[in-house]
């Protein structure tokens, strides 16, 4: 999709700059729900701004214009095992097993999983714990995942520092969670 992006112009330059920045402020902010580029899906403006055409992106099935768009950019098609970037639906999202989740010497050589949720407000509240989550903490409330989500959110936080991180995607909104970030709720305390 980087190609289609340089051939916008300079203002659309500083657009793709714009919603960098946001996103790193979200991941900065573990939970913060920020807009990246007012009026387009997150999903496509985090693989637009990211992903050029040597990057193994992994796309669910249910995500057929992305997945359009992604081949059209050139963007190479992977599987689970060698992908950098895998966008999945949330109501799909069955683990994080057969992503690759770094090495000991290379931790960032991990997946980067875009999960589309239906809301990221409104579900059962998640207080977040953990680096760039502040003293108070900060909480997430996503609809749209399968109960076994904190579980296997779990299982990635105790790899740290290897495992895969996550952006939430809901419509143009998006909340990340690093691998270094703990989940707590009522049923499970992940960390």
């Amino acid at each position: 999709m980087k190609i289609a992006i340089d051939q916008r112009g300079p203002q659309n330059a500083y657009e793709d700059r714009k919603a960098y920045r946001n996103l790193l402020q979200a991941f900065a902010y573990p939970g913060k729900m920020m807009t990246l580029r007012a009026g387009q899906l997150a999903n496509s403006v985090v693989l637009e701004t990211l992903a050029d055409e040597t990057t193994p992106v992994w796309i669910d099935e249910g995500f057929a214009e992305i997945k359009a768009n992604a081949t059209k950019a050139q963007l190479p098609s992977a599987s689970r095992v060698n992908c950098v970037f895998a966008l999945c639906s949330g109501e799909r999202f069955n683990g994080f097993d057969g992503f690759p989740v770094g090495t000991l010497v290379d931790p960032h050589l991990s997946t980067t999983m875009l999960i589309e949720v239906v809301s990221l407000t409104g579900g059962e509240p998640w207080r977040l714990a953990g680096p760039g989550v502040g003293p108070n903490g900060a909480s997430l409330a996503p609809i749209g995942l399968p109960k076994m989500f904190p579980a296997a959110w779990a299982q990635n936080n105790a790899l740290y520092p290897l495992g895969i991180d996550v952006i939430f995607t809901a419509g143009e909104l998006c909340a990340c969670l690093p691998r270094s970030v703990r989940l707590e709720i009522a049923d499970v305390c992940a960390g």
